[in-house]
């Protein structure tokens, strides 16, 4: 957008004339009638308003960002003093604001009260002034800053994108688009400051900072209203008081609105049908998702792009109603995928709205605008004008109709708002329901939108409407500030590119700053590269890599497998075995660390700190924290520097100095520094993921769903090197029960690094499904040599050769040699709610013992025939288990190799799970000679009952012996493991 800064000045705020007070505000009046009101907002944030004279000032209600409760319940307190030069205003406390009005001429200067730091002031020449045609642009401008403060900008700008996270220097304008093609910014008129204060422009009215741009170094921020013939934008800012930036956040979201908390599974994957536009359908769908779990991959959450809908089935010509012939049992398809743990997304394409149930053209008492003021709009028959209650009232009752009454049984969990950033062409001097001018109304466009949706449509507690039994999940192409309490955004149709992944993790970092955490990116990017395709490298690099480690992992793009081939899905099972195994690896990664990334959503909705958090977050005061900016904490724990460039190059990396650092991948230590880089020596497919010194990160066994979760087994990896402690939040994954009536569960987690202790405690609080008993699995990262464990002060554990031995015999532990980790498995204990100590894990004084119980191989890494993973019954050691197909009644089978040091007679325990009522026996064979026919696998009284079944066999010496368990006329039982002992 243009800038409107520099407008010539038509008048200033002039000098002081007199002043009166209430309990919360103080309203000056100049000599010229102009006005300045400034109002407590609770102790740490203060409104400041300017009008001329003959002004009034706006209702509180103009603006919703600000939740409409806040004006009058966040409460506060000033005291104003007085002296011949001067106004004295505090807030209430010690570590509050303190407000110095200079009175000739009216000049405004903050400080923080407690330390008397300034924060920002103007001056005789630089204050608050009307400027542009017909006083059109309102400035507040202050002194050219400190040359060591910084400023981040909160939100980014069209598609996304964020050119860096430090904009000292520039001039930031993030409006609604003027073209057809300006795609999704999120408009957030906040900033912070590294001298510990935020600004928060409460205006729809184009903005545009300054943040000590030019040789004058202009320090300023501007609204504009295009010099419509409507209201003349008002200064009306908020002065928030940290000074961390964690507590900005806190307060600035207390302001605005907390962050909406998804479903759990929207944590998990999703996969969209955009590549498929000729044949996916119901069908395709259960298909897809079905070869993908036999396969070992993840799914959670299904994104339909246009083909589930009505007419067309294509961008243009479908609308939101469910497909007869493309969809014709919506509500068996629901019933599959509740049983299979899998939620859904519907799209609805605003450009189709007028082929929508109810649709009424034109203005009040049509949904839209004047048809003269949308000749330059692209579908220009379809423009809904959201500033209309009704209009947002009528989109809730199709989305309710066609497709979200639970009375139907159909499938949606989450709606994507998708073309609603395209209205650019529109006049500013447009007139819209609301009474606003589209200059005023367009950068609230996306709010009124999840308004509609969400407080109006989805919440209420009342027929016709879904209340707390569903989180709600929308996304739309675009954001405003305030809509983070309703939904959330997604960045567009951006490019497959590395200087597009750059401005991705950017954006993504400035998102988070505005208080929109669940930043939802097309993995991969849309736009490809030739044909639409990308590289091998660039997929693992993004899709699977970078994209697993931010808040939502969603590959799509708008290539095409019909002219293209396989290769244009982004499916990792058409893509070659080497994008597989990596996919796979994420996949395994992103859902066993679920409880630590939930926990840091729960966290982000409650105090709005980012899950992706920019270094300037933890390291406000660090140099280094503004100049890298391609890396992150992914939560209090993790650094995450994505690979953007294919593998081979260095790329250096900052360690922040006061800790140690471990390399994730390969357990090494690094003692962290501000004084150099380290120099990475990346890989294609590997992200820089480092882990500090003292972190505990819990840990679920993987599961191919967030549904098929096992919450009675809780693994923590603990790294060594510093103390920690760690609060694990959980909750029902559903429904809005954590929210209206604090169903939910807190567990606090410890280590004493002297001791090498952990304490689990129990959960503070409970929540409909919570475990009643735990094992818990804690791995110790960094020790010189194991020692003897106990828990609960027992005795000495016994020591086993591998984990899943620890685990069925009922406890023990496991030291790996290689990489300095020691494992403690404890027994199953019962939870009791309310607090006390579930487990202490500490060293019992004796040594470890000698390591029993033989080798054991899991089933779903052997090779497979007629047989496919699974995760959904719990209590399975390593990843999941196998499932012989029931086509394979015979002749299906899961061969492991093994390595057998010397030859001899050995013990072979099959693990698994038989809930059938009668034996379903296996041949069981050695490097292709069968050792027993038909051993006995017998009904274990169900399928998440596991037991074992043993033979004895001669084993040749070697590492590459087979061992295989075939069906013969009888579908074989599932599988978890294989001990050789």
């Amino acid at each position: 957008m243009p800038s409107r800064a520099d407008a010539a000045v038509g008048e200033q705020l002039g000098n002081y004339a007199s002043h009166v007070t209430d309990a919360r505000s103080v309203t000056v009046t100049s000599s010229t009638g102009q006005r300045l009101r400034i109002t407590a907002y609770g102790n740490q944030i203060v409104r400041v308003r300017a009008i001329r004279g003959g002004e009034t000032f706006f209702a509180d209600s103009r603006y919703e960002m600000v939740v409409p409760a806040n004006h009058a319940g966040m409460g506060g307190t000033l005291t104003v003093t007085s002296d011949a030069n001067s106004l004295t205003i505090v807030t209430g406390a010690a570590d509050g604001v303190r407000i110095v009005l200079q009175k000739n001429p009216l000049r405004l200067e903050f400080y923080h009260r407690g330390t008397g730091a300034l924060l920002a002031k103007e001056d005789a020449t630089r204050s608050i002034t009307w400027g542009g045609t017909n006083n059109s642009v309102i400035t507040e401008a202050f002194v050219p800053p400190p040359t060591d403060e910084h400023f981040v900008k909160a939100g980014h700008g069209l598609y996304g994108r964020s050119p860096r996270v430090d904009r000292t220097g520039d001039v930031v304008s993030h409006n609604y688009g003027t073209l057809r093609g300006d795609q999704a910014p999120a408009i957030i008129p906040l900033y912070l400051s590294t001298k510990g204060y935020g600004v928060f422009f409460n205006t729809t009215f184009d903005t545009t900072f300054s943040f000590a741009s030019g040789a004058a170094r202009d320090y300023s921020f501007s609204a504009d209203d295009h010099n419509t013939t409507g209201a003349r934008p008002q200064l009306d800012y908020f002065l928030i008081n940290g000074p961390e930036f964690a507590k900005l956040l806190d307060r600035y979201t207390q302001l605005t609105g907390r962050p909406r908390l998804p479903q759990l599974s929207i944590f998990g994957l999703h996969m969209t049908d955009k590549g498929f536009p000729d044949v996916s359908d119901q069908n395709w769908w259960r298909t897809k998702i079905t070869q993908h779990r036999n396969a070992g991959f993840p799914f959670d959450h299904h994104v339909n792009d246009n083909r589930w809908r009505n007419g067309s089935g294509a961008w243009g010509g479908s609308w939101f109603e469910f497909s007869p012939t493309r969809w014709p049992d919506p509500a068996g398809y629901q019933a599959w995928a509740a049983e299979n743990g899998v939620t859904m997304t519907l799209d609805y394409n605003r450009n189709n709205s007028n082929l929508m149930a109810g649709w009424v053209g034109g203005p009040p008492p049509g949904y839209s605008f004047k048809a003269a003021d949308l000749t330059g709009v692209a579908d220009s028959g379809s423009v809904p004008d959201w500033s209309n209650p009704a209009t947002r009232a009528w989109v809730w009752s199709v989305f309710w109709s066609k497709a979200l009454n639970p009375a139907l049984h159909y499938p949606g969990d989450g709606l994507w708002l998708d073309e609603v950033d395209e209205l650019g062409p529109i006049p500013f001097n447009a007139d819209s329901a609301g009474g606003k001018k589209w200059s005023e109304l367009r950068n609230a466009y996306f709010f009124y939108l999840h308004k509609g949706i969400g407080e109006e449509g989805w919440d209420p507690q009342a027929a016709g409407h879904l209340g707390v039994a569903k989180r709600p999940w929308t996304w739309s192409r675009g954001a405003s500030a305030g809509q983070q309490r309703y939904g959330h955004y997604w960045t567009g149709d951006i490019a497959s590119t590395y200087d597009e992944m750059r401005q991705q993790i950017r954006g993504m970092l400035a998102g988070g700053l505005g208080a929109f955490p669940f930043s939802n990116i097309d993995g991969g990017g849309f736009h490809g590269g030739a044909g639409g395709l990308i590289s091998e490298p660039f997929y693992r690099n993004w899709a699977a890599a970078w994209s697993s480690l931010s808040p939502i992992w969603r590959p799509h793009s708008g290539a095409s497998t019909t002219s293209q081939g396989p290769i244009a899905s982004r499916w990792p099972l058409d893509q070659n075995a080497t994008i597989q195994a990596d996919f796979r690896k994420y996949g395994e990664l992103r859902y066993t660390l679920l409880p630590y990334i939930y926990s840091i959503a729960h966290e982000a909705a409650t105090t709005g700190m980012p899950m992706a958090r920019a270094m300037v977050i933890d390291y406000q005061n660090r140099p280094n924290a503004y100049s890298h900016d391609l890396q992150y904490l992914w939560g209090p724990s993790l650094l995450v520097a994505p690979v953007t460039q294919d593998g081979g190059a260095t790329q250096n990396v900052w360690l922040p100095a006061g800790d140690t650092w471990y390399n994730f991948w390969a357990d090494i230590k690094h003692v962290g520094t501000d004084a150099a880089d380290l120099p990475y020596v990346t890989h294609t497919g590997e992200i820089v993921l480092f882990v500090k010194a003292g972190a505990i990160l819990p840990r679920y066994q993987y599961a191919q769903s967030t549904a098929f979760l096992n919450k009675r087994q809780l693994e923590l990896e603990v790294y060594a090197g510093a103390d920690g402690t760690f609060n694990l939040v959980e909750d029902d994954g559903v429904t809005e029960s954590h929210r209206v009536s604090g169903a939910r569960s807190v567990t606090a987690l410890t280590w004493t690094d002297a001791a090498t202790r952990t304490v689990i405690r129990h959960p503070q609080g409970t929540y409909t499904g919570a475990p009643a008993t735990r094992r818990y699995v804690v791995r110790i990262h960094g020790l010189t040599a194991p020692v003897g464990m106990r828990v609960n002060g027992g005795g000495t554990l016994p020591s086993f050769t591998t984990e899943a031995t620890a685990v069925t015999s009922g406890g023990g532990t496991v030291w790996d040699a290689a990489k300095k980790i020691l494992t403690v498995v404890t027994a199953s204990i019962p939870v009791v709610t309310g607090g006390g100590v579930a487990a202490t894990v500490e060293p019992s004084g004796s040594a470890l013992p000698a390591a029993t119980g033989g080798t054991a191989y899991p089933a779903e890494r052997a090779v497979l025939s007629g047989a496919v993973i699974d995760t959904r019954h719990p209590d399975y050691t390593g990843t999941g288990f196998v499932d012989f197909a029931d086509t394979s009644a015979s002749g299906g089978y899961v061969q492991w190799t093994v390595n057998v040091p010397t030859a001899g007679t050995r013990t072979l325990t099959f693990r698994y799970a038989n809930g059938g009522g009668a034996n379903r026996p296996l041949a069981i064979a050695v490097n292709g000679g069968t050792v027993n026919g038909a051993l006995a696998f017998n009904p274990t009284g169900s399928w998440d009952t596991w037991s074992t079944t043993s033979l004895t066999a001669n084993l040749p010496a070697g590492s590459q012996v087979t061992v295989r368990a075939t069906t013969t006329g009888a579908n074989g039982a599932n599988l978890d493991s294989l001990t050789v002992t």
